[in-house]
């Protein structure tokens, strides 16, 4: 089966540059227009269901992908971001150069950082999602976070939670992963990253 991942649109909180994790920032002006622009691009596939995060970024993405589409929205809280602890709050620029962020980059299995997610929970937290995802159809829209993106990708193509970082996944770009089994979900990554609108 086909899961499409769609990054949330720009939020408040990218727009000012922020880390932001459990921080619930609502989608900006530009962020808006983005979501609208996602769902036009959208509407050459054929989905059987949207999915998405319950915060504020994701569900307003969500939400105006989905009324374009003309499909529902079912909402599963394990679609939340990673929660960035000691980060959240901080812009990104108050901390590239700090060598403990550098590390925890580079590996955050190895080089963990205070209050941010286990990579191990992380791990879990997807697969459990994953596993449930054939029972919706097989072809679904998955609405969520940079995160979890990275960590549903690493999980599905068996890549390890220390290489989440090595990819980009930018504002309502599109990922596809297709799962092959389950238990734990394993299969390939066709595509990341495909942009979906452009401002």
């Amino acid at each position: 089966m086909q899961i499409y991942l769609l990054r949330h649109a720009q939020s408040e909180g990218n727009k000012r540059g922020l880390f932001q994790g459990s921080l619930d920032f609502p989608l900006s002006k530009e962020g808006k227009l983005q979501a609208q622009r996602a769902g036009e691009f959208l509407k050459r596939f054929k989905f059987d269901l949207v999915v998405s995060s319950p915060q504020k970024r994701a569900m307003q993405t969500a939400q105006i992908v989905a009324a374009i589409l003309g499909l529902k929205v079912k909402v599963d809280g394990r679609l939340k971001e990673i929660s960035y602890g000691i980060l959240e709050g901080k812009s990104h620029r108050e901390v590239e150069d700090w060598n403990e962020y550098q590390k925890w980059l580079e590996n955050p299995v190895k080089n963990p950082l205070q209050g941010v997610d286990p990579m191990d929970k992380l791990q879990e937290r997807v697969e459990s999602f994953l596993n449930d995802v054939p029972q919706w159809g097989k072809k679904v829209l998955v609405v969520t976070h940079g995160g979890i993106v990275r960590a549903i990708i690493c999980t599905v193509g068996n890549l390890g939670m220390e290489n989440l970082w090595r990819f980009s996944v930018s504002n309502v770009s599109l990922s596809l992963v297709e799962l092959k089994r389950l238990n734990p979900p394993r299969g390939k990554i066709k595509f990341v990253n495909l942009p979906t609108a452009e401002i």
